[in-house]
């Protein structure tokens, strides 16, 4: 479904149907709305455009859908790093449940290659994953409940 819509009682329709996780239903906002969305739940996460246009375009992994509706977990964070870096980019990337420092330094150098993107939330180029909320959030100190 392709919903181009501001009309309040349509877009809670959507969203109700989009919360129940058995459904097969991805609802994207426009960029900016999105953007906040994810960040209110993942806010390590700079939600380019980039990543805006892959979703636009159909591209559809569970991990998208989860990013606006809770914190990923470590695994899904793992996953979801693999999809942003590529498969051919993510070969001895630790499990952050494992190994939470190994794979921080992974990701600093995997970020180290990466162009910095426009952070919709900032205001300005930032790297795809800001590694102290990262850490702060996920690090081996912090509650994490799966």
């Amino acid at each position: 479904i392709r919903l181009c819509t501001d009309e309040e009682p349509v877009v809670n329709f959507y969203n109700e149907l989009d919360g129940q996780l058995e459904l097969s239903l991805e609802l994207l906002d426009d960029f900016m709305g999105e953007a906040e969305e994810i960040y209110e739940h993942n806010s390590w996460l700079n939600y380019a455009l980039p990543l805006h246009r892959l979703r636009e375009m159909g591209y559809h992994d569970r991990i998208f859908d989860m990013l606006d509706e809770r914190a990923l977990t470590k695994g899904e964070l793992r996953d979801f790093c693999f999809l942003l870096f590529g498969p051919e980019n993510f070969d001895g990337v630790p499990d952050p449940s494992v190994d939470w420092s190994e794979f921080m330094k992974c990701i600093d150098g995997l970020l180290k290659r990466e162009k910095p993107q426009w952070n919709p939330m900032k205001k300005k180029l930032a790297p795809w994953i800001d590694l102290k909320k990262l850490h702060k959030i996920y690090g081996d100190a912090a509650c994490t409940i799966m």
